[in-house]
């Protein structure tokens, strides 16, 4: 038992003494997300993924109705401006 409340003690010195070790770097890339599904729970998960940091962008989008992506795009649009780089000019 010894033992292990020894190995549990040194986990935080660890972190002490080299705190890049614990916590992650500052965030320089952009972070490309995609929206498949673009109702409600869809539409709510990629306004979340745009909060979560400066760096992330909506670069594409998909749903089966054209009228909920439509939504979809505008109300995202209106929230997180530039942040939301998918336009609608892409022919399949």
């Amino acid at each position: 038992m010894a033992g292990v409340a020894l190995a549990g003690s040194a986990i935080p010195t660890i972190t002490i003494l080299n705190p890049n070790r614990a916590f992650a770097g500052i965030n320089n890339e952009t972070l490309k997300v995609g929206l498949i599904g673009c109702g409600g729970r869809g539409s709510g998960a990629a306004n979340q993924a745009l909060k979560a940091d400066p760096n992330v962008v909506l670069h594409a989008m998909g749903d089966i109705f054209k009228d909920k992506l439509d939504s979809s795009l505008e109300n995202l649009t209106k929230v997180h401006g530039a942040k939301v780089r998918w336009t609608t000019d892409i022919n399949l």
